[in-house]
């Protein structure tokens, strides 16, 4: 059987999904293996390893906008699930965040995702500069929870629910005289799951976006 035609899209896939497979970083030499070519194929479409793995990533991240409601139809709604997805494609890929962050946005992806979310905060009435910061907010809490989460999140659920046991018991070990609200607390820690505490942190973060809106009780 002929070996298929290399082409741009069949490298990006087959980095995807070693990178997807393995926690270390990936080669070229691996790459070309997976595909049946010669390592120096890949410079025919791609000008070097970081232009390779930054189309990996926004390959990565083109399901966050696809399928979404039309603009403004509902902003709150419409970035809770944006959000959701980034997550989502951040705990599943957790070196993600390092390849988004090797460079500016370059690719198509990384602009589509900065600009619905700016619409939606714009359609919710915030001003630009609240926009932009919320934008940010909004960004660092869904990008920054998702690397605390992805190590516990490949895990099975028994092992997770077993590192939240040690984790809760580590807490009521420690000095009730030092640290008292911390093991009174200790059983209310780390409960649910990251996905439940992320919704909260994320309507909590919302709510205060929310207050931002020029003519709400906040802001006034």
């Amino acid at each position: 059987m002929a070996r298929a035609r290399l082409t741009r899209e069949l490298i990006v896939e087959a980095a995807a999904t070693l990178l997807t497979e393995s926690t270390d970083d990936i080669t070229l030499a691996q790459l070309g293996e997976v595909l049946g070519v010669d390592p120096t194929a890949f410079y025919r479409h791609f000008r070097d390893k970081d232009a390779l793995m930054r189309a990996v990533s926004d390959r990565i991240l083109s399901a966050v906008t696809v399928d979404l409601p039309p603009p403004a139809s509902d902003w709150r709604a419409t970035v809770v699930e944006i959000c959701r997805r980034l997550r989502a494609a951040h705990v599943g890929n957790p070196r993600l965040a390092e390849l988004v962050r090797s460079g500016p946005p370059l690719n198509r992806n990384e602009f589509d995702l900065t600009e619905r979310l700016l619409v939606e905060l714009r359609a919710a009435g915030l001003k630009p500069k609240a926009a932009t910061m919320a934008y940010h907010a909004l960004i660092e809490l869904t990008v920054g929870s998702a690397a605390i989460d992805a190590a516990l999140a490949a895990e099975p659920p028994d092992a997770r629910r077993q590192t939240y046991e040690r984790w809760r018991s580590a807490y009521r070990l420690l000095d009730p005289a030092e640290y008292p609200t911390s093991v009174r607390l200790a059983g209310q820690l780390y409960q649910g799951d990251a996905e439940q505490r992320f919704q909260f942190a994320l309507d909590c973060l919302l709510d205060g976006i929310a207050g931002h809106v020029p003519g709400s009780a906040r802001s006034t």
